[in-house]
């Protein structure tokens, strides 16, 4: 049986997910640059990947499907503004699946977590890459 705690923080897994990938849509909006919009792309489509990964271990853990409403967005005024708190929410993220994965007992769960976790840290060094094309 799942803890609450774990089950409270796969819940804010998803909806930090949902948000990122919103608000990622929204940043590549907000540029004319290819490159840009490619580096911000890959986070965008791993953030539902993870999403659809954290609901379904959710399931294992409960035998319930879920679905968690998507957190509103509030974008910085800048693009600028915008990676930089990118980079700091992907580095959060990657704190707090830590603390999911170490939760987890199965080894297919945990295999998963480490594959969000890297990503998360990828999309960090990309997020650093833009913020250093923008300066």
């Amino acid at each position: 049986m799942a803890s609450q705690k774990l089950l409270d923080l796969i819940i804010e897994a998803m909806k930090d997910e949902r948000h990122d990938r919103k608000k990622y849509k929204l940043m590549m909006e907000m540029t004319k640059s290819d490159l840009v919009r490619n580096q911000i792309r890959f986070a965008y489509i791993d953030e539902g990947i993870h999403y659809k990964m954290f609901r379904q271990i959710y399931f294992e853990l409960t035998g319930k499907w879920i679905d968690v409403v998507r957190p509103p967005v509030k974008l910085a005024p800048t693009l600028i503004g915008n990676v930089k708190t990118s980079i700091d929410g992907e580095l959060a993220a990657v704190e707090m699946y830590r603390e999911i994965r170490s939760m987890l007992t199965l080894r297919s769960q945990r295999d998963r977590l480490f594959r969000i976790i890297t990503d998360e840290q990828e999309h960090a060094t990309r997020f650093v890459y833009v913020y250093s094309i923008l300066k």
